[in-house]
């Protein structure tokens, strides 16, 4: 079953020796889990420089076009003229979201007069997607984005498209209320864990809010695949994670 991965990165990791890092080996990763698409976000851009960072797997991205989508980083307090840049990479057909690392830049979402409004603002205006990930991949040691803070801001912006990543066991119970309030929030399933979990947020919100993601290669692929292959779900509900509903939200062609 072809699969089309919303959470892969690309870059620098500053944390520990990071397996499976090259373009090749990411390729030879999503060969052998069925992987047809994979959205790239920047590590170099949540640590270092947001716009080299951007770049870089924008390059990528133009290697293999048939590959990769990326969903760009954007850091609302360093750098300069964030909107424009904002607006050009929108234009770029390989780019199909935004993506927003509040906790590692150092601002919060819900805050009043926060540095990252503005570009909620046009993500809103412009119907562009926005990534949330609560976290990186599941390890405890990493920072943890509240819940609060998301629905801070979704009290804002109503009609923002966000994709919700990082969710854990621990805060499914929180995050589905929010999920049922806002329709056009879809949960990304890579840090999902808890058997029956994924089958208990389908119930809540539809299969069709669901969106496979891996976090590769910063985690083992074939764990994501396996945990929605044995999940009590149809196999046209799996077809609908593993791929139609991200194919759906981002006008992709088959």
């Amino acid at each position: 079953m072809r699969k089309f991965d919303v959470t892969g990165y690309f870059g620098t990791w500053p944390y520990w020796p990071l397996r499976h890092g090259s373009p090749d080996e990411l390729l030879r990763l999503m060969d052998r889990y069925q992987i047809e698409r994979l959205v790239l976000g920047s590590l170099r851009a949540i640590f270092s420089d947001w716009e080299e960072g951007n770049e870089e797997v924008r390059r990528l991205a133009r290697r293999y076009p048939d590959r990769f989508r990326v969903a760009v980083t954007i850091n609302p307090v360093l750098g300069h003229d964030h909107l424009e840049r904002a607006e050009e990479y929108r234009q770029d057909e390989l780019v199909v979201g935004l993506r927003l690392y509040p906790i590692y830049h150092d601002y919060e979402l819900a805050s009043e007069g926060n540095a990252g409004l503005p570009l909620l603002a046009y993500a809103a205006e412009t119907a562009w997607p926005v990534f949330i990930p609560l976290r990186l991949m599941m390890n405890w040691g990493l920072p943890v984005l509240p819940l609060t803070q998301v629905a801070g801001m979704l009290a804002r912006f109503p009609q923002l498209t966000v994709i919700l990543g990082g969710v854990n066991y621990g805060e499914v119970k929180h995050a589905l209320p929010l999920l049922r309030a806002y329709p056009r929030v879809f949960l990304e399933t890579s840090c999902v864990q808890l058997q029956g979990a994924l089958e208990r947020i389908a119930a809540g919100i539809g299969v069709e809010r669901l969106l496979f993601g891996t976090g590769m290669p910063l985690q083992n692929p074939g764990c994501e695949v396996a945990k929605i292959a044995h999940a009590a779900f149809s196999e046209a509900e799996r077809a609908q994670i593993f791929a139609e509903n991200a194919r759906r939200l981002f006008d992709e062609k088959r």
